[in-house]
């Protein structure tokens, strides 16, 4: 990538270069020439009138020292004639022959621009041009000043030459320009096509590290963004998955024991039914039969009853009857009738109360005392024999709080988060069908509240908590 970015862009930056010194040239070539011998034309006649001026304001001294100056800086020839056109200084060591100056002097060549030339005479290297100008003074002296073309071509040879010069340099300036600031993009850009191929891969463990303030850092943060929501999504959907192969796994399980629980009562129904029908019991039998029949049929309601009621609140349906009540009442009402069932069963029940009398809680009598006697029911369940079965309530701050424990044996660390799950039996699970603690989980959220439930030293404890 470094490579190819580098080529890229050096082919772009010596390209301009190459365009920009082409374009140089040709604009010296046709245009600075000529725009150069112009200004030097100008330059000329100006300080031609400047020198004509000093000598006409002041007197030949004057004249002669800045003919002396103009002569050294600007390399301008000066030449003052007399009246008669014979020379009265001259600033120049290389003069013209006798005929030139006549011809030049006599001519009509006052205030204007024209050529004259030096040299090409006998053992003379070469002739020379110059760029002339001819004034004359008030006092009719003639004042002639010339610029050498050849120091005028050098000067356009060496800009040519500084152009070249400069181009070659600013090349190789932008080289190395290109290597450094391709590499400098070409490393956080691999390292963010490795973390893009990771993540097409769904590995999320590598970052952009970097504190670029430019577009490369503006998209190794969004891709570190992008990584981590893509991460915790994938991560979700894994949980999800997890779940739901889960509950899948339970309802499964479900259907096969909520099958074999209902085949027992229909098939105790349809034998006494039979046997009802074809007039096998005594007329003292019929009743207790009758009982038995009613006793099954109420197992079965009571399932699809737990059935209808769980499928409501999973998909948010289920509406609250709600009204003010005394909750001590309400469990004072569960404790009698668990407490006469219990002299049947080799279990104590015991409750303590302490609460408000005076105090009334807004819900849903109805399904609050569903959910505490499922809990208690799930207590009773499991606790051993001869054991206790201790139901308390009591207030905390703003919140009203049961707890329902019992003796007996632990819930294992495997069953105790899922205890409240639709569907779940632990591997101990005496009977039923997973489905008393969900409804009693959704009833106490639907309370806004929370129910928990944790092992004690001699058996379980269920704590509800409601606002």
């Amino acid at each position: 990538m470094r490579k190819t970015l580098f080529r890229q862009l050096l082919f772009y930056m010596m390209l301009f270069i190459i365009i920009l010194t082409v374009i140089s040239y040709v604009v010296i070539d046709l245009y600075f020439n000529d725009y150069y011998y112009r200004r030097q034309e100008k330059v000329l006649i100006q300080h031609t009138k400047e020198l004509v001026e000093a000598y006409n304001i002041n007197n030949f001294e004057a004249l002669k020292e800045k003919m002396n100056v103009y002569a050294d800086e600007y390399g301008i020839k000066i030449q003052l004639f007399g009246s008669d056109y014979k020379v009265m200084y001259d600033t120049s060591s290389q003069g013209m022959s006798k005929r030139v100056l006549s011809s030049i002097l006599l001519s009509e060549n006052i205030d204007k621009i024209f050529v004259t030339y030096t040299g090409g005479g006998q053992g003379t290297a070469r002739k020379s041009s110059w760029l002339s100008y001819l004034m004359k003074t008030d006092d009719g002296k003639l004042l002639l000043a010339r610029m050498s073309y050849e120091s005028m071509d050098e000067s356009i040879v060496m800009a040519k030459g500084f152009f070249l010069i400069f181009g070659i340099i600013i090349i190789f300036a932008f080289i190395i320009f290109a290597f450094f600031f391709s590499r400098s993009m070409s490393t956080p850009l691999r390292k963010l096509n490795a973390i893009a191929t990771d993540m097409g891969q769904l590995n999320f463990s590598l970052r952009y590290q970097g504190n670029r303030q430019d577009e490369i850092g503006h998209l190794g943060n969004t891709l570190n963004r992008l990584t981590t929501k893509l991460e915790n999504t994938i991560l979700q959907l894994t949980g999800e998955l997890s779940k739901e192969k889960t509950l899948e796994k339970m309802r499964t399980q479900f259907t096969a024991q909520v099958s074999h629980e209902l085949q027992t009562p229909l098939s105790v129904i349809k034998g006494y039914t039979e046997a009802l029908s074809d007039n096998l019991y005594k007329s003292g039998e019929i009743q207790n039969v009758y009982d038995i029949i009613l006793n099954e049929t109420e197992k079965i309601s009571n399932m699809v009853d737990g059935l209808l009621d769980l499928s409501q609140m999973e998909a948010g349906a289920y509406i609250l009857s709600n009204k003010n009540f005394n909750l001590s009442e309400l469990i004072k009402k569960i404790y009698e009738h668990y407490n006469v069932l219990s002299y049947e069963k080799m279990y104590s029940i015991n409750m303590h109360i302490d609460y408000p009398t005076n105090i009334t809680y807004y819900g849903d009598p109805l399904r609050l005392e569903q959910a505490i006697r499922n809990v208690l029911v799930n207590a009773i369940k499991h606790v051993r024999d001869n054991g206790d079965i201790n139901i308390n309530l009591s207030m905390l701050h703003d919140s009203s709080l049961i707890s329902i424990s019992n003796q007996g044996e632990n819930i294992t660390k495997e069953d105790l988060p899922n205890i409240f799950d639709s569907y779940y039996q632990g591997e101990k699970s005496v009977e039923g069908y997973g489905l008393g603690l969900a409804i009693t989980r959704h009833i106490i959220n639907l309370h806004g509240g929370e129910i928990s439930a944790d092992n004690v030293e001699d058996g379980v404890v269920f704590v509800i908590q409601l606002p």
